[in-house]
C-alpha cells in the first residue's frame, strides 16, 4: 500500500516535515511575492520533487495539505457571486490590490479605481475595478441614430461578477480587446505593483462606464483634475485604436469642454466626427442637449468650478 507524502515524511520523523516546509518557505519567498495560485505553486511543489527525487506519487495535494497543517501557506478566504474556478493561497500579508489582480492573468486596475489611485477623486470607489480582457471581435451592427437611441434609452448593464475577502469587494470586468492599451505600473502604498490604465486610458473608460466611477458627476470632477496631467492627442489615437462603435470621443470632447478645458484644443477629438446625437449615459430622464458636441446630458449636471 502506497503511503502519502504527509504520511511518509511524519513516519520519517519531524525533522524531514521541517526540511520540506523550509525548502517550500525558501522558493515562495524568493519569488518576492506573497499570493499563490493553484498553478503556481504546482511548478513549486513540480521543483521539490526534481531536487529531492522524489516519486510521483507524492502528489500536489498532498504538499498543499502538508503546507497549510503546517502553516506554510494560508488560504485566502473569499466568497463570489459567481463561480470563480479558482483558489488563491498566501504567504505573509498583501494588499486588497494585490488580491484583485491575482484573481485572473493578465488583468488590471481601471474606471473608478484607477482614477482614485491617480488622485483624480478622493473618494474611494466602494468595489475595486479589475479589467480582464476579452478575446479579439469584430465591431457587429450598423450604427445609426434610431439604434443609438435605442441602445442608450434603458439603463448600462453593469458587472454582478463580485469577489468578496473580509471588507474588500473586486467586480471583475470583462472589457474589450485592446492588447492592454495605456496600461501602466505603479508601486502601491504598501510597495507593491500595481497594473493600471493610465490617466489617458482611464478618462476615456470612465466615460464609456460612468456607472463604474460614481456617475456622470463624479466623472466631471474627475476630469477637471486631470486637465493639467494629459494629452488630448493621445487620448484621440487611444479611441481610434480602441475603435468603439458608438462615438465616445463625443462624451470625452464634452466632459472636456464642461471641467474647464479651451476648447481650442479638442479639435483632434471633432476631427473624429460629429455624425449623431450621442449621450452621456444610459437611461437618463431629463436631459438637455450640447450642440457643439451633439450630445445629451442630465439637466441637473453642473461645470466645474
Amino acid at each position: 500500500m502506497e503511503l502519502g507524502i504527509y504520511t511518509q515524511l511524519h513516519m520519517a520523523g519531524p525533522s524531514r516535515n521541517r526540511d520540506a516546509m523550509s525548502l517550500l518557505a525558501r522558493k515562495l519567498d524568493a519569488s518576492r511575492r506573497t499570493l499563490f495560485s493553484p498553478s503556481e505553486l504546482t511548478a513549486v511543489f513540480a521543483e521539490i520533487r526534481r531536487e529531492w527525487l522524489l516519486p510521483k506519487i507524492f502528489t500536489d495535494v498532498e504538499f498543499l495539505d502538508l503546507a497549510l497543517e503546517t502553516k506554510t501557506l494560508m488560504k485566502v478566504q473569499v466568497t463570489s457571486t459567481y463561480p470563480l474556478h479558482t483558489a488563491r493561497y498566501h504567504r505573509g500579508k498583501f494588499s486588497a490590490y494585490q488580491l484583485a489582480l491575482s484573481l485572473r492573468p493578465r488583468s488590471y486596475l481601471s474606471h473608478g479605481t484607477a482614477a482614485f489611485l491617480h488622485g483624480l477623486t478622493h473618494h474611494q470607489p466602494d468595489l475595486i475595478y479589475v479589467n480582464k480582457e476579452q478575446s479579439e471581435k469584430n465591431n457587429s451592427g450598423s450604427l445609426t441614430q434610431p439604434n443609438l437611441d435605442r441602445a442608450f434609452s434603458g439603463k448600462q448593464r453593469l458587472s454582478k461578477f463580485v469577489v468578496t475577502y473580509a471588507d474588500t469587494k473586486v467586480m471583475l470586468l470583462n472589457g474589450k480587446d485592446t492588447n492592454r492599451l495605456g496600461v501602466k505600473q505603479i508601486t502601491g502604498a504598501e510597495g507593491e505593483t500595481i497594473d493600471l490604465t493610465d490617466v489617458e486610458r482611464t478618462l476615456i473608460d470612465i466615460a464609456v462606464r460612468p456607472g463604474y466611477a460614481g456617475g456622470v458627476t463624479t466623472v466631471l470632477q474627475s476630469y477637471r483634475s486631470a486637465i493639467n496631467k494629459i494629452s488630448i492627442q493621445k487620448i484621440a489615437e487611444m479611441l481610434e485604436e480602441i475603435d468603439h462603435l458608438y462615438p465616445y470621443h463625443q462624451a470625452i470632447g464634452f466632459f472636456l469642454e464642461r471641467a474647464g478645458q479651451n476648447p481650442e484644443s479638442l479639435s483632434a477629438l471633432r476631427d473624429l466626427g460629429l455624425k449623431y446625437d450621442f449621450f452621456l449615459a444610459h437611461g437618463m430622464k431629463k436631459t438637455k442637449f450640447d450642440s457643439r458636441w451633439r450630445i445629451h446630458y442630465p439637466n441637473d449636471l453642473e461645470p466645474v468650478t
